[in-house]
């Protein structure tokens, strides 16, 4: 039985740079934490339908940790889907979700639809170490995305 993870958070920016933003594989480096380095991207460009996305990268500056997603669903400016073809889940859907908030913000959701083994084992690691990692990952992802949507004036 799968698990699901949701964050959210208010972002200065409206829904249309923060799609165009979070669909170009280029800028995970913007937001992934500093204990995650990128050794390799391979992509054919921002989001469509079917693209793939391979990504090789060292958790905790060690560990090596290889995905290869395949964008699902492609909404512009509200909604992108990935998931995860090969890697170390069972299951890993990723839905951003960009909601306008007011004139110059949006509510940005995070839902992460995610399975680590499919044993009672699985299931426990899925629901404390995996979870509490994706909180941590998702607080400095939004965090991040704050930074560059002030930076950028995004919310103008």
């Amino acid at each position: 039985m799968s698990s699901i993870f949701h964050a959210q958070v208010e972002i200065p920016a409206r829904p249309e740079p923060l799609f165009q933003f979070h669909s170009n594989p280029q800028n995970l480096t913007a937001v992934m934490p500093p204990t995650l380095k990128l050794v390799s991207l391979k992509t054919d460009g921002p989001a469509l339908e079917g693209r793939m996305i391979e990504l090789h990268c060292r958790d905790f500056w060690v560990i090596p940790m290889r995905w290869t997603c395949q964008w699902k669903t492609v909404r512009p400016p509200y909604l992108l889907v990935d998931e995860m073809v090969k890697g170390p889940f069972s299951v890993f859907i990723h839905e951003h979700r960009f909601e306008a908030h007011g004139a110059h913000a949006s509510i940005m959701h995070d839902t992460v639809t995610y399975e680590w083994g499919r044993s009672w084992w699985g299931k426990f690691v899925s629901e404390t170490a995996v979870r509490f990692y994706l909180t941590l990952l998702f607080n400095y992802r939004h965090h991040r995305t704050k930074q560059w949507a002030l930076a950028s004036g995004r919310s103008r």
